[in-house]
């Protein structure tokens, strides 16, 4: 009966696992997002620019410094381990800071663009 018990509750805290590392990429990502800059915003529109430019080496130098300096925001204000950088749980969280950031670039751009009405 013993055995059966901790069978089952190590089937059930392995299947907890992923869940838990969900919710952990989500809040880190609303962590990152909540503390992005002006100088954040302004790298991704230079990566964009670069990018639609078709300039591939200017891009990805561009996209190294953003990925570190969101690391290091992440590490000082999000309480992620530096172990955890290349992690997929990381990765996630990027993705979503990215987004995040292009969205931003482009709505500000759609709102400079608008016309005024009369």
């Amino acid at each position: 009966m013993i055995r059966t018990l901790c069978l089952a509750l190590a089937v059930t805290s392995l299947s907890a696992a992923p869940a838990l590392a969900e919710d952990r990429a989500d809040e880190v990502a609303a962590c990152m997002v909540a503390n992005a800059t002006e100088a954040d915003i302004a790298q991704m529109k230079q990566l964009m620019l670069l990018a639609l430019q078709e300039k591939k080496q200017e891009a990805t130098g561009v996209l190294g410094s953003l990925m570190m300096t969101a690391g290091l925001s992440a590490a000082g204000n999000c309480g992620v381990g530096f172990n955890e950088v290349g992690s997929p749980m990381f990765e996630y969280a990027m993705r979503v800071y990215g987004e995040h950031l292009g969205t931003v670039v482009m709505e500000r751009s759609l709102d400079f663009l608008e016309l005024p009405m009369e």
